[in-house]
Parts: structure tokens; C-alpha cells; sequence
């Protein structure tokens, strides 16, 4: 384990702006989004549930990302941010079994949800 607070709230700000990208992207072009994360949206549903997570969420692990930052020595905040990332690529890893592993860009995205939560967890806010 390393004892880090710089090297973990830059870690934790990377997240805290990839969320925050995403967020604003699905806000703003919605079907942009989706075409390159490989589904459409078609119809009130489809954009509510888009929406409820790529934008309600998103921001929600943006904040909850904020909050570790800022208080840096919770080290349970940061974990927090970790257990969310790493629930991602579970999920992706269990759609897996049934459908085929991902491709594209959400093939780089499970990469990085896997090395980032990870890494949250293996760097560690100091004593303090």
C-alpha cells in the first residue's frame, strides 16, 4: 500500500473530470453519447434512463469524487469513489458472461475503471 495524498487526489481529480466530461456530454448530445457508447436512444424512456445515468450519476460520483478531494485524510471518501468505479466494470464483466465482452471505447473504459479503482484503493491518503 502507498501513503500518497498528492498522488491520490490527482487520481481523484482525473475521475472527478472524466465524470464530469461525461456528464456534460450526455447533457448536452445526448444521442452523440450513445451512438459511440453503441446503443440508441428512441424514445421518453430511453433518454430518461440515459439521462438518470449518465448525467444524474455521473454527477453524483463527480461530487461524491469533489468531497474525497477536499477531504483528503476521509480515506473512506476515496474508497467510496473506488468501490463505485470498480462496480462498473463488475457489471460489464457480468453482461460479459451472457453477451460478449465489450469492444471500442467501452473496452477502454473497463480498462480504466479497473486501474483507477484499483489504484484508489492501493494509494492511501498519508496519517495525516
Amino acid at each position: 500500500m502507498i501513503y500518497d495524498d498528492t498522488l491520490r487526489q490527482i487520481l481523484l481529480a482525473a475521475t472527478l473530470g472524466i465524470f464530469v466530461i461525461f456528464s456534460v456530454w450526455g447533457g448536452l448530445r445526448p444521442e452523440s453519447l450513445a451512438s459511440v457508447l453503441g446503443y440508441k436512444l428512441e424514445s421518453a424512456n430511453s433518454f430518461s434512463e440515459f439521462h438518470a445515468i449518465y448525467v444524474g450519476v455521473f454527477l453524483a460520483q463527480a461530487l461524491l469524487c469533489a468531497l474525497a478531494l477536499v477531504r483528503i485524510h476521509d480515506a473512506v471518501l476515496g474508497n467510496l469513489v473506488a468501490i463505485f468505479l470498480l462496480s462498473q466494470p463488475l457489471g460489464r464483466f457480468i453482461a460479459a458472461i451472457r453477451h460478449g465482452f465489450p469492444s471500442g471505447i467501452l473496452k477502454i473504459l473497463f480498462v480504466m475503471e479497473v486501474a483507477g479503482g484499483v489504484l484508489l484503493l492501493a494509494i492511501q491518503p498519508s496519517a495525516g
